[in-house]
């Protein structure tokens, strides 16, 4: 409730915060009201050409290549492993076009993709590299490319309900940045007190058994449970999204951000890993050929914890009926792959670059990205919930989803 407290105890006005030694002070940082209201910005003040394109790896979301179209520029999305959820090199060298203006990285899951290569092949084509750590902030705020950008919103792991840092290598666009946030109005202490309250008000619907009344009594309504909290936890719901995410953080959440982030306690992250590998090896001991998304990344924190299976919906029902709260809904969608070109046939022959056969068969243009899409389960690996429920869930799980065919992009086809 420090959140709370701040709401009605912060002064009125925003004062310095000396920077902590997970945020040093010779990196250029702006603390910003989202992930989105940050990526907002640094659009805002470049001078690229209309039609520019922005690569994007393809599964992130929708409200980032959203945030790109409103500034002029078009969304690419590149596909990504399954196993290790990162784009191949070649690939993202096949979509720079003479047109292609910068490549953002999303890290997801709670790991982290190594980007020499990415970092590289910008340098090369002398585009602006932006990484997305919204999943994967671990304590400490760097940058390895030209702006890095971590969040500290609602499910985040280390959450302050709301908040975002970016960091910025250039020192001039820095202050062009700093300039133009420094015009938006600031949210109100009102609008932060609703989000604590609505954060409290979805913890408490989430605790078993209330989340199982819950489950019976949505079954006569239109919508699922999961969707409905879906919905209560999305920051910009409703209309006027660009109006809402420029905005600056108020006083409260400006000085919980600044608390979270030099308090963040690294035993929790620990726990995690901890429990997401406990949770990993029951169900791949009770059946291996099940697949966990991102199973080779290095370094997981389990963020959150998915895996992929042929009979989604009916997992999903079983663990329900057990009182785990699995679910496939996810704010993670597809960029498709320059989806404008494919309803305009005169860009195509402005840009010959096409997706292959299978990709055209997919809804996106992104085979691996579809495929996760229609088989993700996600499993919760909250600390609330005791080991001994995890292996529980764990052998449900193994007992009940059925397995994938084995999808390999790279041979254009599904293995049976």
């Amino acid at each position: 409730m420090f959140a709370l407290w701040r709401c009605l105890h912060s002064p009125s006005k925003q004062i310095s915060v000396s920077p902590s030694a997970s945020m040093p002070a010779s990196q250029k940082c702006i603390m910003c009201l989202s992930v989105r209201s940050g990526f907002d910005l640094l659009l805002s003040e470049q001078d690229w050409p209309e039609t520019s394109e922005i690569i994007f790896t393809g599964l992130t979301i929708l409200d980032m290549p959203r945030i790109a179209r409103q500034h002029g520029f078009r969304p690419v999305g590149v596909d990504l492993d399954i196993s290790k959820l990162e784009p191949a090199i070649d690939e993202i060298q096949r979509l720079v076009t003479p047109r292609t203006k910068a490549i953002v990285v999303a890290h997801l899951m709670g790991g982290r993709l190594p980007t020499s290569e990415i970092s590289q092949l910008a340098k090369q084509h002398d585009l602006f590299l932006i990484e997305d750590f919204a999943q994967s902030y671990r304590g400490q705020i760097f940058l390895s490319g030209d702006v890095a950008m971590f969040s500290f919103g609602t499910i985040k792991t280390n959450t302050a309900l709301g908040g975002a840092v970016m960091v910025i290598s250039d020192s001039k666009l820095h202050e062009r940045v700093v300039n133009r946030h420094d015009q938006w109005p600031r949210q109100s202490r009102l609008h932060y007190a609703k989000r604590i309250l609505k954060y409290n008000l979805i913890k408490f619907i989430s605790t078993r058994p209330l989340a199982g009344s819950i489950r019976r009594t949505c079954r006569f309504l239109p919508r699922q449970h999961d969707s409905l909290a879906a919905g209560m936890a999305k920051s910009f719901s409703g209309g006027n999204f660009f109006k809402k995410i420029r905005h600056r953080p108020s006083v409260p959440l400006f000085h919980t951000l600044a608390q979270r982030i030099a308090n963040f306690q690294p035993q929790s992250i620990d726990c995690r890993i901890r429990r997401g590998q406990l949770l990993s090896d029951t169900i791949k001991n009770g059946n291996p050929e099940i697949k966990i998304l991102g199973e080779e990344i290095e370094q997981a924190t389990y963020w959150i914890f998915g895996i992929l299976v042929q009979n989604p919906r009916k997992l999903i029902e079983i663990l329900w009926q057990h009182g785990f709260d699995a679910t496939s809904q996810s704010s993670l969608q597809a960029i498709p792959f320059r989806s404008d070109e494919r309803l305009h046939p005169t860009a195509v022959q402005a840009n010959p670059v096409l997706p292959s056969k299978l990709a055209q068969e997919t809804p996106s243009g992104l085979p691996n990205i579809d495929f996760i899409l229609s088989h993700l389960v996600f499993l919760p690996v909250d600390l609330p919930m005791p080991e001994s429920e995890l292996i529980r869930m764990g052998e449900l799980v193994a007992r009940h989803a059925i397995p994938t065919t084995n999808f390999d992009a790279s041979r254009t086809k599904v293995k049976s």
